[in-house]
């Protein structure tokens, strides 16, 4: 029997069992009407582009948000201290709102970057080999469209605001946040800087702003980041840093898996297509 049907045919069993023995906890949870908060993943620090939330409270375009105990809490501006940066490439289907390419991800941008497609950097190329292709190959457009974020694991402190105004603060939350496209150069560079006064990322608070930019019809926000102050590694911070690693190592083990899948796949369309022009040369 398939392993999906065996699962689904347990978990058919628990709910019986769970309705028959008056277990109305397990009922709840079996049947997606559970009030406990499900475990969350790491949250992520992103800029607000929404006016308002799904039950119509006003929200400030360009503020940070953070996800945290089921809700976005929101702030003008955060303090983030990074721990680990990766760098990853992804390309990201606006009409379907899905990513269908993802690579590992790695401390430093130069290598090869294994992704789900079973290529590298989902198809990015080199300026000069783009140079040489027309605006309108495809080869060309998937290049264009491959994006590089650069991944930086780190904490959240500060009071922040849920959508209807109520406090929380925040200490030390791990978050991740990525910075790609108009937010990736700004991170990059403010990071540059502590290398050229000899300070490491990990021993700093930084302030996070937002700046608001038009282009022709388009308003977007970056990311303005200033040094707060700076502090020392703890043991804490040396156990996080840990999970942050083990998080990347998930992400990587998953991406090869598909990585190695997908290149099997372009293997066999290859020799089938050697086999095809093998047939017709001897036809």
């Amino acid at each position: 029997m398939d392993n999906n049907l065996q699962t689904i045919d347990t978990e058919m069993n628990q709910i019986v069992d769970a309705f028959s023995s008056d277990n109305e906890q397990t009922l709840m949870e079996m049947t997606g009407q559970s009030s406990t908060p499900k475990k969350e993943g790491l949250s992520r620090i992103n800029i607000n582009y929404d006016t308002e939330t799904d039950d119509g409270a006003s929200l400030t375009r360009g503020d940070w948000k953070v996800f945290y105990e089921g809700e976005y809490l929101y702030s003008k501006e955060i303090l983030f201290r990074p721990i680990l940066r990766t760098f990853e490439w992804s390309h990201y289907n606006a009409e379907e709102g899905t990513f269908t390419c993802k690579s590992v991800q790695k401390p430093t941008m130069s290598g090869y970057f294994p992704d789900t497609e079973g290529g590298s950097k989902c198809g990015r190329i080199p300026a000069s080999e783009e140079e040489k292709l027309s605006e309108d190959d495809p080869t060309r457009l998937k290049s264009r469209s491959a994006v590089c974020n650069q991944v930086i694991y780190g904490m959240v402190s500060g009071t922040l605001n849920k959508a209807n105004g109520d406090k929380v603060k925040l200490n030390n939350h791990p978050v991740v946040a990525y910075f790609k496209r108009s937010g990736f150069i700004p991170m990059s560079n403010f990071i540059n800087s502590l290398t050229k006064q000899k300070k490491i990322m990990q021993k700093v608070w930084i302030k996070l702003g937002t700046h608001k930019n038009k282009k022709g019809s388009v308003t977007y926000w970056t990311p303005v980041p200033t040094l707060s102050s700076e502090c020392v590694v703890t043991d804490e911070d040396k156990a996080l840093m840990k999970k942050f690693a083990e998080t990347v190592k998930a992400h990587n083990e998953n991406i090869m898996n598909q990585y190695r899948d997908a290149s099997k796949l372009v293997l066999s369309e290859k020799n089938e297509n050697l086999a095809d022009d093998f047939n017709v040369a001897n036809a």
